[in-house]
Order: structure tokens, then C-alpha cells, then sequence
């Protein structure tokens, strides 16, 4: 079956609550509305502690029994986070799945590691709550996605933006009431002015530490080096690839890119510039896709030759959008943004604010009324020079736009899995989120290591069976 979910078979989830959604078949265990479930967590430095601090210790349907690393200090700082007192330790992710008795597991470690563990614990019959990106390679992806469909458990990837109301909102004010109109540029960015490097302590790996560590330096700037990580692609384009993915409902086309290391030459392997360019296709089987009126005489001419109007005077004729992306580490100006850029309006997304910039455009009539019809006169075109000199007043007029919670995202991304892995259902963030942002990502680091354009194939993303919906989203 296709992975491509048309609009009339689109279902959105409903309540504050994210995670309920297409059951797919899977026979969920059986819990009580209040019961728990037992979670473990591989992997507890800076992302791993900073779930058990904000995320797992604060769902409501979460108990964490154990907690691993191979590296001392990361363990004890994770366990504390965890809750300390009787949440096991362990050194070994093996011995965890042998000894203790849990339902899930949270993987939060270098990239490298993400195919065996998450295999390892779907094959233990464990849900997997596991980090982006997903898979070091697009095969490796693609197999444990199968591996979690034919063992019925969940498979949840590490976008939480999924789980921000305030992005859900925004999807809905753009699919449902148009207020952007025709999106067809995004433009992304992750700037920052700073090595991304990590201090490595000077004190001796212990004998237990040696057996899992050979080169501690790489452990902890594990990002840093091209076989343990993506770089700057797979740790954070791919989170906004996934935004792109999601507000377009589409998978892209074709990559191209640039990028060096030119200003951190400190040994690092991976780039500390990149910018790249991805071509979606849109049509109307895309819930992104907006048909418009013609803005000017000659475009309604041009599309009543070619058939291009449907029965409402509307252009509906397929059409190509560009999202555009840079990442630095030499300069912090814009930091990290999303801008949804529509013929109506832009959001300005973030994960801690975001704001709506409303076009300015004109209704104006024909110049030759005497040439016009029915069709033509619902035509619209903007004003000419209408847009310019705009940019400080559309700062200025711009309108925040959030929505109040008592949860953060990665609470919600919790409670979600939870709540998939005990009652049934699919999260927000699936794995076919998950396996489409790692294709986007490692496409455009291959076209960055080979200096051409890379086509997506579309087989990357499809299987011989129905998989989770990659674009829904809940009433926020």
C-alpha cells in the first residue's frame, strides 16, 4: 500500500493529549486509565539527562526502573535525573534487557549506535522511543521500521516539535483556514557562534569504562567525527527538514548543496557550514497544496489556454516549492528559526515564540473591462511597487502567536508514546516521520560529499505494508 495518505483518508488527532491517532491493527496490551508504564532510558548525557528531567520524570504515565551508559559520570548524572533511590544502573544495555523488566526504552545516544540498539530492543519486544536521527543510513532506517511493524510495537522518533501546540496550531491555520494561502517557500536556518565542541575531562577511563570507550574524545564530541555522526545534517537540519516535510505534506524531489569547514579547523571531520536547497513537488494528493486565483491578466490567459483553471476560476495545476537551509557556527544573528512563507502571509516559527507577518496586496480591476468576463474579474494582483520598503513595518505589525499549556513538548512527547504503547494507536512522531527526515538528511549530506544534485527515490520511503500516517497533527 502507499505511504501517501490522501486528504479524505487524513485523520487528525483530537484533545490535548498527542498520540492518538490510526491504530493500524495494533493490538495494544492491556492497562487500566491509570496505570504506568515502565520505561528505561540508553544513553544519559546532555539529551538523555535532559529527558529525565523534563520529559519522562514528569509524565503522568511513565515510571522509570533503569537507566545506562558506558561512560561513569553521564550514568550517575542520569541516574539522579531519573529520580535516583531504586531506578537500577547498568554499564551494559544488554544486561538491562536480560535483568529488568520494563515495556520501553528511551535511546539517546551518538548516532552510530541508534540501528543496533534500537534493533536489539524491538527484537526484546521493547516500544523504542529513539532519537533523531533515526539511522545512520537510509537501509538501516528502513529496517528497523519493518522490524517494528512486524512485531506490532511503536517506534517513535525524536521531533518534538510534533508535540508543540503552538506548531500544531500553525499547521492547522495553514492546511484548514489558509491564512498563509499558497505556501511556496521555506526558508530554515540553525545559526550559532560557537565550536560546538563539549569539554573532555582529563581524569582516567576506570576498566569497565575502557571495555565500551577506546578514544573518550570522541565519545563526548562524538558529533564532531563523520563515523559516529551526520554533523550539522543529521543533528539539526533534520529536525527542521522535518518541519518542511510536515507543513508541505511531501516528501522532496532532488538536493543540492554547499558547504566547508572554514572557520572551526580544530580537527573536527564534519562541516562547519552548510547550505543546501531541496525541490518538492507539490499536487493536489498533498494536504500543502493550495490552488489559487491568477494574480494578473496575462497568468489568466495563460491558464485558460493551457487548462490550467478549474470550474471555480482556480489554478490547480501541480507546482514546485523550494525550502532553503543554512546552517553556521560562526554567526548567532538568526539563530534558529522556520519561516513558512506563503503568498498570504509567513510564520516565524520557534520553539519558544512564534509570530505571523500578514501580506500586503490590492484587489485591483482590469485595465480593459471591456476584454473581461465572469472569472476575470475575481482575478486578484498586486499592487505594483506595492511590497516595497515593507520589511520594518511587517516587524513591527507582526502578531505572536502561541498557545498556552502547563506541558512542554518533551512532557508531551512522553505521555504520548505512553499512551500509544499502552492503549494502541500511533504517534505523532512515528517512525515514518522519523525514516522521511533521515532520507532528507543523509540526501543532503551525500550531495554535500559528492558536489551533485541527489534524487530522492520515492522506494526509500514506501513499503508493502500500511504504515503510520507522517503528517497528521492535533487540535492544540
Amino acid at each position: 500500500m502507499s505511504n501517501h495518505v490522501s486528504r479524505r483518508g487524513f485523520m487528525k488527532t483530537a484533545g490535548a493529549a498527542a498520540g492518538v491517532t490510526l491504530a493500524l491493527g495494533r493490538a495494544p496490551f492491556s492497562y487500566a486509565a491509570n496505570e504506568r508504564i515502565r520505561v528505561a532510558s540508553i544513553g544519559t548525557g546532555g539529551q538523555g539527562s535532559f529527558h529525565l528531567r523534563d520529559g519522562l520524570s514528569r509524565a503522568h504515565n511513565i515510571d522509570i526502573v533503569a537507566v545506562c551508559d558506558v561512560y561513569r559520570p553521564h550514568l550517575e548524572g542520569g541516574w539522579k535525573n531519573a529520580g535516583g533511590g531504586n531506578v537500577k544502573k547498568y554499564m551494559d544495555y544488554r544486561e538491562m534487557l536480560d535483568k529488568e523488566e520494563f515495556e520501553a526504552v528511551c535511546i539517546t545516544t551518538p548516532l552510530d549506535s541508534h540501528y543496533q540498539l534500537t534493533k536489539d530492543c524491538l527484537e526484546a519486544g521493547k516500544h523504542c522511543f529513539t532519537e533523531k536521527t533515526l539511522c545512520q543510513t537510509v537501509e538501516q532506517c528502513r529496517e528497523v521500521c519493518t522490524i517494528a511493524h512486524d512485531k506490532n510495537l511503536i517506534l517513535q522518533v525524536g521531533h518534538q516539535r510534533r508535540y508543540n501546540p503552538t506548531y500544531n496550531h500553525a499547521i492547522k491555520l495553514a492546511w484548514e483556514e489558509g491564512v498563509l494561502g499558497r505556501i511556496n517557500h521555506v526558508d530554515c536556518q540553525w545559526h550559532r557562534n560557537n565550536d560546538w565542541r563539549r569539554p573532555v575531562s582529563r581524569a582516567p577511563l576506570s576498566a569497565e569504562e575502557r571495555k565500551f570507550i577506546p578514544d573518550l574524545e570522541r565519545h563526548i564530541n562524538w558529533r564532531l567525527y563523520k563515523e559516529k555522526s551526520g554533523g550539522l545534517m543529521c543533528e539539526l537540519a533534520t529536525h527542521q527538514l522535518d518541519i518542511a516535510n510536515w507543513f508541505l505534506d511531501a516528501m522532496p524531489y532532488r538536493v543540492f548543496g554547499y558547504g566547508g569547514t572554514d572557520y572551526w579547523r580544530d580537527g573536527r571531520e564534519v562541516r562547519d557550514t552548510v547550505n543546501l536547497v531541496y525541490e518538492y513537488h507539490i499536487s493536489p494528493e498533498n494536504r500543502g497544496f493550495r490552488a489559487i486565483k491568477p494574480r494578473s491578466k496575462e497568468q489568466y490567459l495563460h491558464s485558460r489556454k493551457t487548462d490550467a483553471l478549474n470550474a471555480k476560476g482556480l489554478i490547480s495545476e501541480p507546482y514546485k516549492v523550494y525550502f532553503v537551509y543554512s546552517s553556521i557556527c560562526g554567526n548567532a544573528m538568526r539563530g534558529c528559526t522556520e519561516l513558512i512563507q506563503g503568498d498570504q502571509g509567513t510564520f516565524e516559527m520557534t520553539e519558544t515564540g512564534s509570530l505571523f507577518f500578514r501580506e500586503v496586496g490590492a484587489k485591483v480591476a482590469w485595465a480593459d473591462s471591456a476584454q473581461r468576463d465572469e472569472d476575470d474579474q475575481n482575478a486578484l494582483v498586486i499592487t505594483s511597487g506595492g511590497t516595497l520598503g515593507l520589511s520594518n513595518k511587517k516587524r513591527k505589525d507582526a502578531k505572536p502567536f502561541a498557545v498556552d499549556t502547563d506541558k512542554s513538548p518533551d512532557q508531551r512527547q512522553f505521555e504520548g508514546f505512553a499512551d500509544c504503547a499502552m492503549h494502541g494507536g500511533q504517534p505523532q512522531s512515528n517512525y515514518m516521520v522519523g525514516l522521511r527526515s533521515a532520507i532528507c538528511g543523509h540526501s543532503g549530506l551525500e550531495a554535500l560529499e559528492k558536489g551533485h544534485e541527489v534524487i530522492i527515490d520515492p522506494a526509500w520511503y514506501t513499503f508493502d505494508f500500511e504504515t503510520p500516517d507522517p503528517s497528521m497533527h492535533y487540535e492544540a
